[in-house]
């Protein structure tokens, strides 16, 4: 065991009564299994994009089932002629779907029975061939067919784990974690630990993350079969252990502990060597990892990227989607070394990013692509793609698809080089997850069990955004707003020191004042009548630069509770926020706002002016229809508009005429 650097210290085989017998006798008739793609982690649709689309799809198998079929609703394009998809496995032809243009959808089902199973999983290649009503040349970009709906079902009935090895199932939709009513510090890192790395084990799926006091244990009903339940307590004597509440459901594992050693065990069933763990009961070792510095040169091979390969006609595209959570923090000054090639001729080649051109350069005979292009810092987002396209000329009177296509490769060796931002970029919540990495503390004004779930929701919620593993540690609140570390503080009772500037703040329940990024100074400021109680995310920056979330709510912890609960309800949520406010009253759904906008420049065109007006005015609308002002009478004389920006004192914010919401 020495050899696996002492993560597992020793195993230990216990008997349990009822289990082999449960394995061996034939299972009760149950319910069909079905699960969805985005339950698998596959997202919610399958393209095939152009004339001759392809795809691969991997599917995985509940140890103890079988896959049936695939059953999904099929997109077809209204130009289509006729066409087909073949779907094969590892080189055997599984099915061929016959297509036709006379219905814009039509249902599919590819069968799997014949499919073999290989490490736990199957896998389809999908191949479709189009051909257009004649005389009709589609656009590449219409050129798509998409899978809807996509469904897999399976026979038989998934297997009861029977060590910790096959704790976890390969789909998990929900963890359910029961913790101490009055926990420590020790306990809470443990939690966060816990819940972080199994959101990471599973990737895209939407593995829901229930947070439960241990008092609740008792009497509690068995998970389902794509749950799990862990309990998390403290106790000298440090070990996992599977415990099996009824025969025919799953164990939980209960996680002891105290100090560092409990998170070592909360750490192990997602570990590199959890499948040593062929027990029911283990002693993880020592195995916190360390923080990494994200290298300042790397490669897309290393980004998980590979490959990319893009063909067409006239133009041929490569895109390729560099993500700074994958580059390991918040990036400026990116170059790329694009090395490939492409199909040799006259023509030019482009990088572009959001639209814009950053590099062009002519195609050659050689077809060798050689080229560093550097990515503007002001063109850069959380994810950032780099369209590479050759542009061939096109003969006019060349028939439809008679011009032979035009290939562009980006190898996976191509090198890519970055250095660390000084200030998170961009702003908000588009700097994160990056901006907290390697690892970041986590504060709560009060370490309860109540604020520990908070942690836990936002935490995970982060680590959904992040395809590396998110490192949070629990620290006091004092120590995070001094540290040189980015944070992330819990403040469900709005007790926040005085010092700490954030973007949106009150005096009490009526005044709301806003700062930009750039200033300290306030802004602007809205004063409402009736107050309005509220809770928010909001992202800003220590007093060492460092990125710094808030989770707080106007003294009722209920009012972040219902925040953080809409976001969990749809993981999506955390996804695409944009500004550095996300705002949410009583009554209606939570708001993105950003606090350049609200506050406005007097320096900016007239359409950002417009932009910061209407900001103003949204937030305005918002916050009065809450407080019960239900006519446009009462939004005129219930709201106070101050601006008191040095910057643009001369400027006049007429009131919109957006109705009451």
């Amino acid at each position: 065991m020495a050899a696996i650097s002492g993560i597992v210290a020793m195993m230990v085989l216990s008997s349990v009564p009822g289990i082999a017998q449960a394995q061996d006798e034939d299972p009760e008739e149950t319910n069909p299994i079905s699960l969805s793609l985005s339950e698998t982690g596959l997202g919610a649709s399958i393209a095939l994009n152009g004339l001759d689309g392809r795809t691969r799809v991997t599917v995985p198998v509940p140890p103890g089932t079988g896959p049936s079929s695939l059953n999904a609703v099929l997109t077809v394009p209204a130009w289509l002629d006729r066409g087909w998809i073949d779907v094969e496995s590892g080189n055997r032809p599984i099915s061929r779907i016959a297509l036709a243009g006379d219905a814009p959808t039509i249902p599919v089902s590819i069968p799997l029975a014949a499919v073999p199973v290989v490490d736990g999983a199957v896998t389809l290649d999908l191949a479709s061939t189009l051909i257009p009503d004649a005389g009709f040349c589609p656009d590449a970009a219409d050129a798509q067919l998409r899978l809807l709906d996509a469904r897999v079902d399976y026979t038989g009935a998934p297997s009861i784990p029977r060590t910790i090895s096959e704790f976890l199932p390969p789909v998990l939709r929900q963890l359910t974690v029961f913790m101490p009513a009055q926990p420590n510090r020790d306990m809470i890192s443990a939690v966060l630990t816990l819940t972080t790395s199994v959101i990471d084990y599973y990737g895209a799926q939407p593995v829901r993350v229930v947070v439960r006091p241990d008092t609740q244990l008792q009497g509690s009903q068995p998970d389902q079969i794509f749950e799990r339940s862990v309990v998390v307590s403290e106790n000298k004597d440090a070990a996992a252990e599977l415990i099996f509440p009824v025969d025919q459901s799953p164990p939980r594992l209960f996680v002891t502990g105290s100090g560092t050693a409990l998170t070592d065990q909360a750490r192990l069933i997602t570990s590199n060597i959890a499948d040593l763990a062929v027990t029911t009961k283990a002693l993880a070792g020592a195995s916190a990892p360390r923080a990494v510095l994200a290298p300042d040169s790397t490669t897309l091979d290393d980004l998980g990227i590979g490959t990319v390969t893009g063909k067409g006609d006239a133009t041929a595209t490569a895109s390729l989607t560099l993500d700074q959570a994958r580059l390991g923090r918040s990036v400026s000054d990116v170059s790329v070394h694009l090395t490939g090639n492409y199909t040799p001729g006259v023509g030019s080649i482009t990088a572009g990013v959001g639209g814009k051109t950053i590099a062009s350069w002519s195609a050659d005979d050689s077809g060798r692509l050689d080229e560093w292009v550097e990515i503007p810092n002001a063109e850069l987002r959380k994810a950032t793609t780099v369209d590479v396209s050759l542009a061939r000329p096109t003969d006019s009177a060349a028939g439809c698809n008679t011009q032979a296509a035009s290939t562009i490769t980006v190898d996976g060796s191509t090198v890519v080089r970055s250095g660390p931002s000084s200030t998170p970029a961009p702003l908000g919540f588009g700097s994160l997850p990056q901006a907290l990495m390697p690892q970041f503390d986590v504060a709560m004004t009060q370490e309860t069990f109540a604020d520990t779930a908070r942690a836990v929701s936002v935490v995970t919620g982060l680590q959904r955004l992040s395809s590396r593993p998110i490192m949070p540690q629990v620290v006091s609140l004092d120590d995070a707003l001094a540290s040189s570390d980015p944070a992330v503080v819990i403040a469900a009772d709005g007790a926040l020191p005085d010092s700490l500037s954030l973007p949106l703040s009150s005096s009490g329940a009526t005044t709301f004042s806003i700062a930009t990024p750039e200033s300290t100074d306030t802004d602007a400021s809205l004063t409402v009548d009736p107050g309005v109680p509220y809770a928010s995310l909001q992202v800003t920056t220590t007093a060492n630069n460092a990125a710094l979330l808030v989770a707080s709510s106007t003294g009722k912890g209920g009012r972040l509770d219902a925040l953080l609960g809409w976001l969990d309800a749809d993981p999506s949520r955390w996804f695409g926020r944009s500004g550095d406010i996300l705002f949410a009253v009583p009554g209606i759904e939570p708001v993105s706002l950003s606090s350049g906008d609200l506050a406005g420049d007097s320096s900016e065109v007239s359409e950002s002016t417009e932009a910061s007006r209407s900001g103003v005015d949204r937030m305005s609308v918002t916050l009065l229809g809450i407080a019960g002002a239900v006519f446009l009478v009462a939004l005129v004389g219930a709201v106070v508009l101050v601006v008191r920006s040095r910057r643009s004192t001369h400027r006049r914010h007429r009131r919109g005429d957006s109705p009451v919401s």
